[in-house]
């Protein structure tokens, strides 16, 4: 299908955790709670994305 370098893979599953980290962060101040879903869900599709990449790059 495609072919992924491991590397990017990294960056990818780290850009998900830092996404994930920082909504987890600010979800007690009182006036960002609108970018907090947004955050999360982004760092959701990035971890699990970087995850698939991984072990796509490892079974290869």
């Amino acid at each position: 299908m495609f072919s992924v370098n491991i590397f990017t893979a990294i960056i990818v599953l780290i850009m998900g955790i830092y996404d994930i980290s920082y909504a987890f962060n600010r979800r007690k101040q009182p006036n960002n709670k609108g970018g907090i879903r947004a955050f999360m869900i982004l760092g959701l599709i990035f971890t699990i994305a970087g995850i698939v990449m991984i072990v796509r790059c490892l079974l290869k």
